[in-house]
């Protein structure tokens, strides 16, 4: 072999240890290992990760769980069974692992990402179990197909969120579908900067609490296992 020839060989192995390199890199960037203990758990579809010097909340990708605290509904359904599973899986885990996609973080400034306990999709976990909907993001979609099956196959076996007829539409969770009328006509509302709750019926207190503090509940056992009590507006029990 030529010297000339040995030349470009060399050259060329340097350009392939070059980019194995480059892309090893690229790959350690896009995922975070973090041990299991230094998260919390929010609700179904967000955790929290204590680092050594700040604190990040990672909204799990392309997934959306019911709310546990609804401005107007309370804690939707299935609300807990999503924030358990999740919890379970999170803490039966000594590893997780956070992968990124196009977008690092959402309008809140929540890191994205997809996320792994053991190795294990938590998203994939949460989808099996029917407590999660896909939630298509834009910027964002490196395992939307394999979501979409998932999702699909719990919604036809009618499991957790899908065994509620009209409970998830295309625009989220509708809690007013499956009870019309509960916090219309029945049940008991309280604010977020009181103790005390009211029959939602009581229209002359009810009406001053703004829209965005109120806190409803099916029943005055749910408000007292909240730390409520009753109000003392003679006008509202009566």
């Amino acid at each position: 072999m030529s010297r000339f020839n040995k030349f470009i060989l060399l050259s060329l192995v340097m350009v392939l240890i070059f980019i194995v390199a480059a892309c090893g890199k690229e790959e350690e960037e896009n995922q975070l290992e973090i041990p299991a203990k230094q998260v919390t758990v929010i609700d179904g579809d967000t955790i929290r990760i204590d680092m050594k010097n700040r604190v990040e909340t990672v909204r799990l990708l392309l997934v959306d769980a019911p709310e546990m605290n609804d401005n107007k509904y309370g804690k939707q359904p299935f609300a807990d069974e999503a924030t358990t599973y999740l919890r379970f899986l999170i803490q039966s885990s000594k590893t997780i692992t956070l992968e990124k996609d196009v977008s690092s973080r959402d309008p809140y400034k929540r890191f994205l990402a997809y996320v792994y306990a053991d190795k294990k999709s938590v998203q994939e976990a949460l989808l099996e179990k029917g407590l999660v909907r896909v939630y298509q993001d834009p910027k964002n979609d490196k395992y939307l197909k394999e979501y979409k099956q998932i999702e699909a196959e719990a919604r036809n076996k009618k499991i957790g969120i899908w065994s509620l007829d009209n409970y998830v539409q295309a625009n989220g969770f509708h809690p007013e579908a499956v009870h019309p009328q509960s916090n219309e006509q029945t049940g008991f509302v309280a604010s977020t900067n009181s103790d005390v709750y009211h029959p939602i019926s009581c229209k002359e207190v009810v009406d001053t609490i703004k829209e965005e503090n109120r806190i409803y509940f099916k029943t005055e056992q749910e408000a007292q296992d909240k730390g409520y009590k009753r109000s003392k507006v003679k006008g509202c029990w009566e």
